[in-house]
């Protein structure tokens, strides 16, 4: 089964669970995967419509029957307490569920999924749940698949060659404006950034690279706050940047230049940002945070990192 589930399926469920493509959508394998990676903090709609699917694999009913908890209402007496709790509307998904499975409705049985092994342990007051939905479904087991392709990985040789390059092209083009220019104190370096930066804005570039200054903006970062040079990869590119140590915040090269050039951002928060930086591991060590709402300043803590 994990073979016949490749990188379009993997796409489309991310997708469908981001927002950005229906799951109405969803081939009976992707919902699998679907139930399977939906935050279920952000609410239960797309299940509404999708319990009355019949193409539904009965297995896929049962994995959603369970991540809704259905062993939480067996507190209740009656279903008017029910009625008084906040997960009422859960509770009456939880009962269609039971209704059309234990009918028949499901009829694929593809994808097998066990109860007693994912959810219920010695301890669970199950006594409210029908004896048929503790029962193992038939088909293949069908584990949840990371459906995430991004991840963080070290520059390979060319690609370091890469950044030194644009680093020494970025000290060509400040030497422009600023010919006395030398690249060694990082907080001189910043201030250099920013002047250059002004300097262009307006002019016609031409075979300026402009947005290189953003790769020696990095390398300051890099040398301040010991962040390491990073790639993150994509499944049809990858982006250069630097990261901090728990690989949890990362800068891209396609931004802080790209962003104040045009005059979107104040070309001084090249030099906040620079000097926010110090000593941070994640967001929340940040004094204030307007830049990951504007595309500075990411954050990778969801992501693998491959060596």
């Amino acid at each position: 089964m994990k073979e016949l589930f490749n990188k379009k399926n993997k796409n489309r469920v991310l997708k469908a669970v981001n927002g950005e493509m229906s799951y109405r959508k969803l081939t009976a394998a992707e919902l699998h995967q679907f139930v399977q990676h939906w935050n279920y903090d952000d609410g239960i709609e797309p299940f509404k419509w999708i319990i009355k699917q019949k193409y539904l694999d009965k297995g896929t009913a049962l994995c959603l029957y369970w991540m809704l908890q259905p062993d939480y209402f067996c507190k209740f007496k009656n279903e008017d307490e029910i009625k008084e709790d906040i997960n009422y509307e859960t509770y009456l998904l939880v009962k269609e569920i039971e209704k059309k499975y234990v009918s028949g409705f499901y009829g694929d049985e593809n994808f097998s999924f066990d109860p007693k092994e994912e959810f219920p342990d010695e301890y669970s007051n199950t006594n409210c749940v029908p004896a048929e939905m503790l029962v193992k479904s038939p088909g293949d087991v069908f584990e949840r698949q990371d459906i995430e392709f991004a991840f963080l990985r070290k520059p390979n040789e060319k690609e370091l060659k890469t950044i030194n390059t644009k680093i020494a092209d970025a000290v060509k083009i400040i030497q422009i404006s600023n010919p006395d220019f030398l690249y060694n104190q990082t907080d001189l370096v910043i201030k250099a950034i920013i002047e250059s930066v002004e300097y262009w804005k307006g002019k016609e570039l031409g075979k300026i690279k402009i947005k290189n200054l953003s790769y020696l903006w990095m390398d300051s970062v890099h040398k301040k706050h010991n962040w390491d040079w990073i790639i993150w990869d994509w499944e049809t590119g990858n982006n250069i940047g630097v990261t901090n140590a728990t690989k949890e915040l990362t800068c891209l090269a396609d931004t802080i230049i790209n962003h104040t050039i045009d005059g979107f951002q104040q070309s001084a928060i090249i030099s906040d940002l620079y000097k926010n930086l110090e000593g941070v591991n994640s967001f929340y060590d940040l004094k204030k945070d307007p830049y990951s709402g504007i595309g500075l300043l990411f954050s990778t803590d969801h992501l693998k990192f491959r060596e």
